[in-house]
């Protein structure tokens, strides 16, 4: 596992209850980004064939009961120049905060200096059935 430092807001050992978090906010600088589970690749824009790739824990991104602190939720975060070559370990920022207007508590990953903009990402919902209320709009 290839990893750069992370900071983390309000800070590292901040403990969030998973079924309190419902999406990811993933800075994009204008590339484009792929999904696959919990892992996300960021695509440079063409004809650059440079990638990052994100990794987040599978116990965290998974729907769960459990209380994850922020430091434990990434465990990869790595590019290849010209997609290709070293993993090279990139730093990032993580932070917990609550969306506007919407109202609902998301993690917001940033790894550059730029202007971001953002794409989304749901989290796996809660199981069918189960006694929590379903998630805000």
């Amino acid at each position: 596992m290839t990893i750069g430092t992370g900071t983390f807001s309000p800070s590292a050992k901040f403990w969030i209850p998973r079924p309190y978090v419902y999406r990811l906010r993933i800075a994009r600088y204008g590339d484009t980004i792929t999904q696959s589970g919990n892992h996300f690749t960021i695509h440079a824009t063409p004809p650059d064939p440079t990638f990052a790739f994100i990794a987040f824990k599978l116990e965290f991104y998974v729907w769960s009961t459990n209380t994850y602190s922020l430091d434990f939720t990434v465990t990869e975060f790595w590019a290849k120049a010209g997609g290709v070559g070293p993993e090279i370990p990139l730093n990032f920022s993580l932070t917990y905060l609550i969306e506007q207007p919407s109202g609902m508590p998301l993690l917001s990953f940033d790894w550059f200096t730029g202007v971001p903009d953002y794409q989304h990402f749901d989290l796996p919902p809660q199981l069918a059935g189960y006694w929590l209320p379903k998630r805000l709009a």
